[in-house]
């Protein structure tokens, strides 16, 4: 029996462990690159009381799919006359920005703002504080390996927890898939689904006989049952099949969703081309 009552939570923590990885490491980069824009100042001698103040803000949404993010550093300072014969005395230290830049391994908008301070003692007072807080922080500081690592483990452990299994090879696995797949093709939600994915996943030219198109037909459905339940998509699916199963049908949102969630997976689009 399929537990609908189950909440599935494991992509609701990838995001927010990918979320909160990124603001840390935008933090981390972002003080490697202040440093680094700082010791330009130092070595500028009229500049050496600029104090260099660090906006970040972390590209996407949070959500793990999310791969549109870029990086840029802009340096605007207010006195720029004064620091047009300092190039030479600070190539140096524009090279420690550069490979600053260059070592960041997360992508991350960077705004800079030059503003001039009359005592160096509010920087050193900055300093200090910054050091308390690196203090407080834990020792362990996780990675996207060990993201990927608990989710892929949560995303099994929930999958068997629909269905009442201590293992993969538990009976109650094959058995409750096999019921939960007979009750999903003959929901007429999932038929319109299963019967526009087929079309924009095969071809049934190729198909030379009614028997091979039958074929043809079963394997991409067996296919596209496969990826429904993959960690990519399941929380979603889950959504779904207890909707079916506590109200008889799915609501048009949630199947749109999953829709979609399925082209990306398959990289295909549904707009049909331009003539």
């Amino acid at each position: 029996m399929y537990k609908a009552d189950f909440i599935v939570r494991y992509h609701d923590i990838e995001n927010e462990l990918v979320r909160r990885l990124e603001v840390r490491l935008a933090a981390e980069a972002a003080a490697e690159i202040t440093a680094a824009i700082e010791s330009v100042f130092r070595n500028a001698g009229d500049h050496s009381n600029e104090n260099i103040v660090i906006n970040v803000e972390v590209g996407g949404s949070g959500d793990s799919d999310d791969d549109n993010r870029g990086h840029r550093i802009e340096v605007v300072n207010s006195s720029r006359s004064k620091l047009q014969n300092t190039n030479a005395s600070t190539n140096a230290s524009t090279n420690a920005i550069t490979n600053a830049i260059n070592n960041t391994n997360e992508n991350v908008v960077v705004n800079t703002v030059a503003n001039t301070v009359e005592e160096d003692q509010d920087t050193d007072a900055v300093n200090e504080e910054e050091e308390e807080e690196e203090e407080e922080e834990e020792d362990y500081k996780y990675t996207r390996k060990d993201v990927t690592y608990i989710c892929e483990k949560l995303y099994r452990d929930e999958l068997l927890s629909v269905f009442g299994a201590e293992t993969i090879d538990d009976p109650k696995m094959d058995e409750g898939i096999k019921a939960i797949f007979e009750a999903l093709i003959k929901n007429e939600e999932f038929q319109t689904f299963l019967t526009e994915m087929n079309g924009l996943l095969s071809d049934p030219s190729k198909a030379k006989t009614e028997t091979e198109l039958a074929n043809l037909k079963r394997n991409t459905d067996y296919l596209l049952f496969i990826t429904l339940f993959s960690q990519q998509s399941f929380y979603l699916t889950h959504k779904c099949l207890c909707q079916m199963l506590t109200l008889g049908h799915v609501e048009p949102d949630m199947m749109n969703q999953l829709k979609q969630r399925t082209l990306k997976i398959f990289q295909i689009s549904d707009k049909k081309p331009e003539k």
